[in-house]
């Protein structure tokens, strides 16, 4: 609780500066990417945060900020697969703190204060740019697939040794936005694993995750086809044939008579 207390005071006063770019104190601040969170005139600390934080870069903070007032700043931490974030600190290109983001702000935590040079990295699932996504945790070795097709985001993804195709299926996000379409509508999709232009694995999408599908291997493409066929309403069909019945019978009366 301290260190977000310290962090929300950072960020009081502080914001005002880092919101607009130029001249503060003796620091020339130009880009996105590079945040200054200190009074003009106060001792600071360069340092840098990368990984699964909202803003990565270059951060020029007052001595004294530690870890937990870093990721805070920075926008807060994102998830692994496990849904948990691991913070690790390097130091003179050393390992010097490893734990888990939430350690930092339990009850009795031991507050580590950020040195000059000091490099914060979130371990969690990162995108990079559009059409791109990595979706592995550093130091594992990753493999390279393709989501291909109607998925609501497709293309070229690094993802762990071991990710299914069901996997991939949701963190590609399923079928893409469709549009607006009628009641009578019914939507057909269909999930296949191309590996070396070979159909390996073909499911229903509804069905995917009822059954044990195929770790991916390097190289593979999951295609996501989708057909939509309209459905005429039971009341529709019941009426036209209403409708036939009666002309039938006026007819038939007709030549009665």
């Amino acid at each position: 609780m301290r260190s977000v207390l310290i962090a929300l005071a950072l960020l009081a006063a502080g914001a005002a500066e880092a919101q607009s770019y130029g001249q503060l104190g003796d620091v020339q601040t130009t880009a996105p990417g590079y945040f200054f969170f200190a009074r003009p005139g106060e001792p600071v600390v360069a340092v840098t945060a990368v990984g699964a934080v909202t803003a990565t870069g270059r951060y020029v903070v007052r001595q004294g900020t530690t870890v937990a007032d870093l990721l805070a700043l920075a926008g807060g931490a994102g998830v692994d697969r496990s849904g948990r974030a691991t913070v690790r600190v390097y130091r003179d290109d050393a390992l010097l703190l490893e734990r888990e983001v939430q350690a930092l702000y339990a009850p009795g935590a031991a507050p580590t204060a950020l040195q000059e040079g000091d490099v914060v990295e979130v371990v969690g699932l990162v995108s990079s740019v559009p059409g791109y996504y990595v979706h592995t945790e550093p130091g594992n070795d990753p493999v390279a697939v393709t989501a291909a097709g109607a998925f609501a985001a497709p293309g070229r993804y690094v993802v762990d040794p071991g990710t299914t195709v069901g996997d991939l299926a949701a963190l590609a996000g399923g079928v893409g936005v469709l549009g607006a379409r009628e009641a009578r509508t019914e939507v057909d999709a269909t999930v296949r694993l191309l590996r070396d232009g070979q159909l390996v694995f073909e499911s229903p999408l509804e069905e995917l995750y009822a059954r044990e599908t195929l770790p991916l291997e390097a190289g593979d493409v999951v295609d996501l086809q989708v057909t939509i066929e309209q459905t005429t309403p039971f009341w529709r069909d019941a009426l036209s044939i209403v409708t036939t019945g009666l002309s039938l019978a006026i007819l038939i009366e007709r030549l009665a008579n």
